[in-house]
């Protein structure tokens, strides 16, 4: 299992485009992928769960994956989250 904390960098924080390009992101892989903003945690393969963590600009959310493919999903998620151009509107 492999875990990150990355900072949210998009002015919008995890809006619906952000949370939709995470979902098509996450589901590409095998493994368990999950984001979790303070207490409430998500699968990243369900954009209503994605954006209900309500991360805003700024915050820092903790993205864990767990499963044969986890290093590359790992990989994948966080370039998504960093970058705040792919997810503007």
């Amino acid at each position: 299992m492999q875990t990150r904390l990355v900072r949210i960098k998009c002015r919008q924080g995890l809006h619906a485009r952000a949370s939709a390009r995470i979902v098509e992101t996450a589901s590409r892989y095998r493994c368990r992928v999950s984001i979790a903003n303070g207490l409430r945690s998500a699968s990243a393969r369900s954009i209503v769960a994605v954006m209900l963590l309500a991360a805003a600009f700024g915050s820092t959310v903790r993205v864990e994956t767990d499963g044969p493919d986890e290093q590359a999903a790992m990989a994948a998620i966080v370039a998504v989250l960093d970058d705040d151009t792919a997810t503007r509107r």
